[in-house]
């Protein structure tokens, strides 16, 4: 899971959002690559979940960062100009299905409301950065729905292109999944699975705002 905060690649001095931040071990580590150093902003819409991201960041030691609980899709209302942001949607987790068997229960419904709201905070996170600036999605799910295709999303309604994740593992996004074209670029996105990377299933997106 540190795998989307080694793609955004935070530097000292920045000020970046970690929009899904609770339980905070992302955010730990944004901080560590900060050096302690710029503005860390830590968003959670669980005020309860914020607790654990407070406690961590105490327990580290992290000093530059302010905690906020807002509801992601509405953070550029009230935040903005970032020059990173990290968005580690909520989803419907099926790639850390053999350590959760919850996710066994989750029905259509649940993966078409998991989708939009995927939707609306990505598009949330391109308009809390700034021109130029980077944004990293991710999620720990295997499906197209809840990767490749929120990303294709994002791409037709806002000014932003695919760039390389950094990362040097991972295999490639779709560019095509049963009958659905994306664009070429999808290719860049990077998608792990267990039986092949001995890691839990996820996938990282990493996007630059053009304007």
């Amino acid at each position: 899971s540190f795998l989307p905060v080694m793609a955004l690649d935070a530097q000292e001095g920045e000020r970046v959002l970690d929009m899904c931040a609770a339980p905070g071990g992302k955010t730990t580590h944004l901080a560590m690559a900060m050096r302690n150093s710029g503005v860390l902003f830590a968003n959670d819409v669980n005020e309860d979940r914020l607790r654990a991201v407070v406690g961590n960041l105490h327990r580290m030691g992290v000093t530059n960062s302010v905690v906020t609980c807002l509801d992601g899709r509405k953070i550029p209302t009230f935040l903005s100009n970032f020059d990173r942001v990290l968005l580690d949607a909520p989803c419907s987790g099926t790639g850390i299905i053999a350590k959760d068997a919850e996710v066994k229960r989750k029905t259509a419904e649940d993966f078409a409301r998991l989708g939009q709201d995927q939707r609306e905070l990505i598009l949330a996170a391109i308009d809390a950065v700034r021109p130029g600036g980077t944004v990293v999605y991710s999620t720990c799910a295997v499906t197209v729905e809840e990767n490749e295709a929120v990303v294709a999303y994002a791409l037709s309604k806002r000014s932003v292109k695919i760039v390389d994740t950094g990362l040097p593992f991972g295999t490639p996004g779709f560019t095509a999944f049963r009958g659905a074209q994306f664009d070429k670029s999808l290719a860049l996105t990077r998608r792990f699975y267990p039986h092949t990377h001995n890691l839990d299933g996820f996938y990282v997106a990493r996007l630059l705002r053009l304007k």
